[in-house]
């Protein structure tokens, strides 16, 4: 079975640039490296005598079908162009464009700019099409189907932070959401629970830690059925609830029989700001998911771990803060090794893969390198080697490389298609996790290395790491 001319459209039209003509063997490039499901039947030749793929026949299929109804223009030259693109086509240059969170108002301006006539209701329609945890997206017939956004659909696009604001959706820090019928036959969204639907977490994303009790019996969120919910503030601390960043994880502390104990790590989903007036002083709140959770048998006593001589009593008062500004705090990457590893056993699901991925980096990391523990000041490390084996961003790095003839090694240009035919090569950040922290890695983050040099920028000289300039030089 081949691939639909529809869906063949619908790629190119989601990805080619607007507003510039563009010949047919950059169109076919476009859709080759932004589908990932040609089938046999779309890669064998269309006839014995003509050895091009099915799918390049079903692609211009299409393009004939468009430039009919006018939705992409053809000149003398064999070259295209689309000046009118579809809303959600708008919305996505607009958000590609403006960056970071971005309000309604503010694509409607780009849009407005760019385009004539474009009705503002419409846009405010297809932003709601386009958010993957926006309620009422599957009122629209665009996702009255059921699906998850981990399938590629071009109305998977943006991430409803709340306050009328949007950002790029990134399924590594939202997770996965799908799109499912109900028991009454109505479509509805919710956040996924498989395995691989969210960000693999290491210790170092314990960045926060928060007190948390319950006025009727002291314990709170214990036996909680729902994931993600709602975590509460005090009133006075409303300023704060916004802090923690999605990604990042909070540590929760609370007393469980009258024993001091952590229960939680979980993480936010969104930046909204929750007010709930029926709650007199924890009015405000954060939706929350737990990654890991315990319960009142098997809590973790902080007696029986390393915190134990450090005072956590009345230090949030309900408030999130920072574990690197807890007094008393000496051997961080100690602590959070140790909370990490008592945790393990609950982890749910769609998380358990950050132990798996974690404990076999800590092992490789300590067996190649004899004179490092992870657990006394090398927990960086382990982020590091957990970003650069994020197999998306790889992926896009590698093909960057293949479509400009480049995939080679960045230090010694060792090249494995010259050699052996096969595109390969591996990646390395460019800049120590140690100095960059927990942000989003880009495309212009990494270098693509051979293994021998990539084992070399993972080996201390002097006590330093080298740089891609520094080895380069050294093997000069």
């Amino acid at each position: 079975m081949t691939t639909t001319i529809n869906t063949l459209w619908t790629i190119l039209v989601s990805n080619i640039p607007l507003r510039q003509w563009i010949n047919i063997k950059e169109l076919y490039n476009i859709v080759q490296s932004n589908y990932n499901s040609f089938t046999a039947d779309d890669l064998a030749p269309v006839t014995d005598y003509n050895n091009e793929p099915t799918w390049h026949r079903n692609l211009r299929s299409a393009l004939q079908n468009k430039k009919r109804t006018g939705e992409i223009l053809y000149d003398e030259n064999a070259n295209y162009r689309i000046d009118k693109p579809y809303v959600w086509r708008m919305i996505k240059e607009a958000v590609f464009n403006l960056e970071g969170q971005i309000s309604y108002s503010q694509i409607k301006e780009y849009i407005s700019n760019n385009w004539n006539d474009v009705n503002q209701e419409t846009i405010t329609a297809q932003i709601i099409v386009l958010s993957v945890n926006h309620n009422s997206r599957t009122h629209y017939p665009e996702n009255q189907k059921a699906r998850s956004t981990n399938e590629n659909s071009p109305y998977d696009l943006l991430y409803n932070v709340g306050r009328g604001q949007v950002e790029l959706y990134n399924p590594d820090s939202h997770g996965i959401w799908e799109i499912f019928k109900t028991d009454n036959q109505t479509f509805s969204i919710r956040l996924s629970d498989t395995t691989n639907s969210v960000k693999l977490f290491t210790p170092t994303d314990i960045v926060w830690f928060k007190n948390v009790t319950n006025s009727t019996n002291g314990e709170a969120y214990l036996s909680i059925e729902n994931n993600p919910f709602v975590i509460h503030f005090p009133n006075k601390h409303k300023t704060n609830v916004l802090s923690p960043a999605i990604g990042e994880l909070i540590l929760i502390y609370q007393k469980v029989n009258g024993v001091a104990a952590f229960t939680h790590l979980v993480t936010p989903i969104d930046n909204e700001l929750i007010e709930d007036e029926t709650r007199a002083d924890f009015r405000y709140g954060r939706r929350v998911r737990y990654i890991a959770k315990k319960d009142r048998e098997n809590y973790i006593p902080v007696a029986s771990t390393l915190w134990k001589d450090i005072n956590l009593s009345g230090i949030t008062q309900g408030n999130a803060c920072k574990l690197e500004n807890v007094k008393g705090i000496n051997n961080l990457d100690e602590l959070l090794f140790d909370v990490w590893q008592r945790f393990q056993d609950s982890f749910t699901n769609s998380d358990r893969q950050s132990v798996i991925t974690t404990s076999s980096i800590i092992n490789e990391i300590e067996t190649n390198n004899p004179n490092i523990s992870v657990a006394e000041g090398e927990l960086k490390l382990v982020s590091h080697f957990v970003r650069e084996r994020n197999q998306k961003i790889i992926g896009e790095k590698k093909r960057e490389a293949i479509r400009n003839g480049n995939l080679k090694c960045e230090v010694c240009s060792f090249s494995f298609i010259e050699t052996f035919d096969v595109e390969f090569m591996e990646c390395h950040h460019i800049t120590p996790i140690s100095t960059t922290g927990a942000t989003e890695t880009t495309l212009a983050d990494l270098a693509l290395v051979c293994a021998n040099c990539h084992r070399m920028l993972h080996t201390k000289f002097d006590g330093q790491y080298l740089s891609i300039e520094d080895l380069k030089t050294r093997i000069e």
